[in-house]
């Protein structure tokens, strides 16, 4: 397979995330593969941890990954048109003392990327200490990543593994060192939504000043560059804010570094003049002039979306109108983000919301990503 080309002018990413594969998220739940949450509390997966004895966990882990991801996923999405899969990993993925590590299928997917015409996108999606206080970081509450030097000297070793282990393999489309780093505004969040849960791990946590993360950027710049050469695409996440990244790592001295940013445009949309269909396109119109503005600076991916919405009486529809409803709105965000580079929805599969899932979106005919 010949490497995908990463230039913005190339062909656009229509991609996915293999959510909840490698990086637990309870909520994304599915009826047709083992839950490793099934009858347990834990709303984490470091909870998880805590909560089942080793052996137990590690058998439903097995179970899970084994079923969750194969290669006729692999298969199926080629032939959906899926061009780019973002693989979430966690910063354990090769195991330590504490946690059991994923990357033989983390092999895995990179040959089914191989033998498919799949090019990846390796995610680092948890970090020592928690990023942003989300479940998504493993943790739920917790952000001391950039607290501790040993921590963010930790995740620059997992990330030079990673690159050293994959560099020349076929299918190693990109890197993206950091999932959803914490700015004030997701911590503020984070703190309305877990303070009374976890009192203590709010307590210890702070947002991630910019120019902390800024300096973290460059360090995986300069680290990992000369380790998978130029044609690897090296992807930083925007702390949802897309333009406080435009002048940085200028794209004539460093070139593919494309700067990663999530649009859940119906999640963000509130307010009656949003909550019609036509204030959901005009909301996608919109996010698509930022992203166009911001591609002068660098290549910008999309790497997350989905169909969730705040439409009204969503639910008094017919199927069909239902139907019409959503296509738009996936016709609406998609050309909005091939003003950039391309996006990935997420995520996969997801039983308990059907917005979520790429698999009943496709097969209801919500979306297309050809």
């Amino acid at each position: 397979m010949r490497r995908a080309r990463v230039r913005p002018d190339g062909p656009k990413i229509h991609g996915v995330n293999l959510g909840n594969w490698l990086v637990l998220e309870r909520w994304m739940g599915s009826d047709d593969h083992p839950s490793p949450f099934a009858k347990a509390a834990a709303a984490d997966e470091h909870d998880l941890r805590h909560e089942l004895a080793r052996d137990e966990l590690e058998a439903r882990l097995d179970a899970h990954r084994d079923a969750y991801v194969t290669e006729d996923t692999f298969a199926w999405l080629a032939e959906c048109g899926c061009n780019l899969v973002r693989l979430p990993v966690p910063f354990h993925v090769f195991g330590d003392q504490r946690h059991e590590g994923c990357i033989d299928y983390v092999d895995r997917a990179m040959d089914w990327g191989t033998s498919w015409g799949m090019p990846v996108l390796l995610d680092l999606h948890t970090v020592p200490g928690g990023q942003n206080g989300f479940d998504n970081g493993g943790i739920s509450g917790l952000c001391t990543w950039h607290l501790k030097s040993s921590q963010v000297g930790r995740t620059l070793e997992v990330l030079e593994a990673l690159a050293s282990r994959y560099a020349g393999h076929p299918a190693l489309w990109g890197i993206e060192p950091m999932n959803e780093p914490a700015s004030p505004l997701i911590y503020a969040q984070n703190r309305e939504r877990y303070g009374s849960e976890h009192p203590e791990r709010m307590e210890a946590s702070t947002p991630i000043p910019h120019a902390v993360l800024a300096q973290f950027y460059r360090l995986v710049v300069e680290r990992l560059r000369p380790i998978v050469g130029p044609d690897v695409a090296l992807v930083l996440h925007d702390q949802f804010q897309l333009e406080a990244w435009n002048r940085f790592m200028p794209a004539e001295r460093y070139p593919n570094v494309w700067i990663d940013t999530h649009q859940y445009i119906g999640t963000f949309a509130r307010g009656v003049h949003v909550s019609s269909l036509r204030g959901h396109l005009l909301a996608a119109r919109a996010t698509g002039l930022r992203i166009s503005l911001a591609q002068r600076h660098h290549p910008v991916l999309v790497g997350e979306w989905s169909l969730t919405n705040n439409l009204r009486k969503l639910d008094q529809l017919t199927p069909d109108e239902r139907g019409r409803a959503y296509r738009s709105f996936a016709d609406a965000q998609m050309a909005a983000f091939d003003r950039g580079g391309g996006s990935c929805y997420w995520s996969l599969r997801n039983a308990s919301f059907a917005s979520w899932s790429l698999e009943t979106a496709l097969s209801r005919g919500w979306l297309s990503l050809r």
